[in-house]
């Protein structure tokens, strides 16, 4: 990782996550990314799965028909399209990777 600091902004009341200034998502896929991104500065972890996921209580999916899938899916693409220095790509069936190709700073806002 190098370059300047990403800072990633979340607003807990809609999980909406903004990079520096610029909006990047909200709702579950929201609270998705936040996760991730917390989860790699407390621990360093990259690796995750889609069962853990769908494990977080925290995370407010829906009992039935989560789409965990295609909020992965957007979530994936608005970083492709927002952010080329944070990426999550699939690694396996039901397992992806979080990168990180700058350094992030968390704000909760």
């Amino acid at each position: 990782m190098s370059g300047a600091a990403l800072r990633v902004r979340h607003f807990a009341a809609n999980d909406s996550v903004f990079i520096n200034d610029d909006y990047l998502i909200k709702g579950v896929a929201g609270a998705i990314f936040w996760k991730l991104l917390r989860d790699h500065q407390q621990t360093g972890r990259v690796d995750f799965t889609n069962r853990e996921l769908r494990l977080d209580a925290a995370l407010r999916l829906p009992e039935v028909a989560d789409n965990l899938e295609a909020r992965l899916l957007l979530l994936q693409r608005r970083l492709q399209e927002n952010s080329p220095h944070l990426r999550i790509e699939k690694t396996g069936r039901g397992r992806f990777r979080l990168c990180l190709l700058r350094p992030v700073v968390l704000e909760d806002a």
